[in-house]
């Protein structure tokens, strides 16, 4: 268990440097967009597949 968060810190750790050391304003600002496109991608599904379950029960 403390070798998986040690893990995960060091994942973590890694892309905070990434982060930092990124110098393109541009680069940021698409990364951005990516992440928040698949943020809003995995909302918007996740809304449509309890929209169909519950669509499902209501039929029956």
């Amino acid at each position: 268990m403390k070798e998986s968060i040690a893990e995960i810190k060091d994942e973590i750790n890694k892309k905070l440097l990434y982060w930092k050391n990124l110098k393109s304003k541009k680069a940021k600002l698409f990364l951005i967009i990516i992440a928040l496109g698949l943020i809003g991608l995995k909302v918007f599904t996740t809304v449509l597949t309890f929209d169909w379950l519950t669509s499902l029960f209501n039929t029956v």
